[in-house]
């Protein structure tokens, strides 16, 4: 069965539980106040009687029957209650019978549990268990009794009989047919059950309804996760206003489409930046590889019995034998830097970038021999970071080679400053500059912008790509700009305010 459909079953349930135990419980409460408030009604009857005949002036004659004084004729004789330590029967048929009443029973019980007097006449009053009178004439009972079952039961109220110096004569039992409490009760649960019935319909008709409107989200989050699965990573829910678990739900499921949709685009990014980048190592492998192939078709042709042709041949495979090694040990570089294995916290220490840039452009390899080199600080001893001296010597060296490579002769000048929190490192040259479509893509692997001094460029085309690497695992970032003529590349790395520890 579907969610809808056992939640549903499951409510009309609980509910059916509920009513039915509501009803149940409303039933015998009713019993209980019904027998209670009738029990009080017997009790205020005897009450009224006995005061009818102790404060009003009215007596029981001697044919049992209740007179006042003005009616006694005067011959006539009140008849003595007690004879003897006991009732006369003539008192106890007077008290009966000012008790009793059309639907009422009284007897009059002594203390040997026989029975005195009772009323009205011809009736068969209800008997309890001679426990229960013994108990009444102690003070001992309770609200209410019931005796029989069915059509005889008889609701039966107890109260001692006593002399004003507290004799005890006996108990007067009242009782009543308990059929129209019954009745009641009766109609109670005739009305509880076709309530009941009626709500149950209600329940089965509406539930199945409001139950759909309330998992309506779950529904939508459920055909966006098959959407998402089928490849549709933009497939959102709308989110609720409320803030309960469908919300938390539908929120939850957005921001995991929204991630799922990163990692794709993430993954598809590498997938077509990997493709690209082994295209473009097949590339320049290939050119290496074709040459020393070319020398050596040449000297199985016969070039090698011409030492001229042979050491030709072998300068040339020396050659593109040394270029290939430089690529592959430029590749082997990036991939350790991208690894994040470049300025590792082990092997970080306070570098000094000025005394760095100035021992690095002084090596005659960076430079030509009529090539000019500046060296500008304008906060000597300040540009301080945190680093790895051998791999920020390296984004140096790359810098000055790229610039040699790019832009000979002319000045190449470096200058250093502290801004804030940053050290800015810069190099200016005064070559024909940098195309404007080529600045986006100067830093990525293997691009090499051709320039009016070499076309293209010789060089991997890894040299720049390795600096943005290093510069990124120290915490910085590169760039470059090229204004009406030469170009200059800043680096920017974080700045060491306080020595290390």
């Amino acid at each position: 069965m579907s969610l809808r459909t056992r939640l549903s079953l499951l409510t009309v349930g609980l509910l059916l539980v509920l009513l039915v135990a509501g009803g149940i419980f409303q039933y015998f409460a009713l019993g209980q106040y019904l027998f209670r408030d009738e029990a009080q009604v017997l009790q205020q009857r005897y009450a009224q009687a006995i005061r009818d005949l102790t404060i009003r002036g009215r007596a029981c004659t001697a044919a049992g029957q209740l007179a006042s004084g003005a009616a006694l004729g005067a011959g006539a004789k009140l008849l003595p209650p007690v004879v003897g330590g006991h009732i006369t029967t003539a008192a106890a048929d007077c008290i009966v019978r000012a008790a009793s009443g059309t639907l009422v029973t009284a007897v009059l019980i002594d203390n040997g549990g026989s029975v005195v007097a009772s009323a009205p006449d011809g009736v068969s009053p209800p008997t309890l268990a001679l426990a229960d009178y013994s108990s009444a004439t102690q003070g001992r009972t309770t609200p209410y009794y019931l005796t029989g079952s069915g059509s005889d039961e008889s609701l039966v109220v107890l109260h001692s009989l006593d002399t004003r110096n507290g004799r005890h004569l006996g108990v007067v039992q009242l009782s009543e047919s308990t059929s129209t409490l019954r009745q009641t009760q009766g109609r109670l649960l005739t009305i509880l059950a076709i309530a009941t019935g009626a709500l149950m319909l209600l329940a089965v008709l509406l539930l199945p309804l409001l139950v759909r409107r309330a998992l309506a989200p779950l529904r939508r989050v459920t055909e966006a996760s098959a959407e998402l699965a089928g490849g549709d990573f933009t497939r959102r829910v709308e989110e609720p206003p409320t803030r309960d678990e469908l919300g938390g739900l539908a929120r939850a499921f957005n921001e995991m489409a929204a991630a799922v949709q990163r990692a794709f685009s993430i993954r598809a990014e590498s997938e077509a930046g990997m493709r690209h980048f082994v295209g473009d190592a097949s590339h320049e492998l290939r050119t290496p590889l074709t040459t020393i192939q070319g020398q050596l078709d040449l000297l199985e042709r016969g070039a090698a019995e011409d030492p001229g042709a042979r050491q030709q041949s072998l300068t040339s495979m020396q050659r593109e034998v040394r270029r290939m090694s430089g690529l592959v040990e430029d590749l082997l570089t990036l991939t350790r830097l991208e690894g994040a294995e470049a300025g590792s916290d082990k092997v970080r220490q306070p570098v000094d970038l000025d005394a760095l840039i100035a021992d690095t452009v002084d090596d005659q390899s960076v430079r030509a021999p009529d090539q000019r080199v500046e060296v500008q600080s304008q906060n000597p001893g300040q540009a301080v970071t945190l680093g790895d001296p051998d791999q920020l010597r390296r984004v140096i060296l790359n810098l000055a080679n790229n610039a040699l490579a790019h832009a000979p002769g002319g000045v190449h000048t470096w200058r250093s400053s502290v801004e804030g929190h940053q050290v800015v490192v810069s190099l200016t040259d005064q070559g024909p500059g940098i195309a404007a479509d080529a600045l986006p893509r100067l830093f990525d692997r293997f691009f090499r912008a051709p320039s009016e001094a070499t076309s293209p460029a010789n060089g991997s085309g890894l040299g720049l790509a390795i600096v943005k690497s290093i510069v990124e695992a120290h915490g910085g970032s590169v760039d470059a700009a090229s204004p009406a003529s030469g170009a200059t590349i800043t680096v920017r790395l974080p700045r060491l305010t306080k020595p290390a520890a």
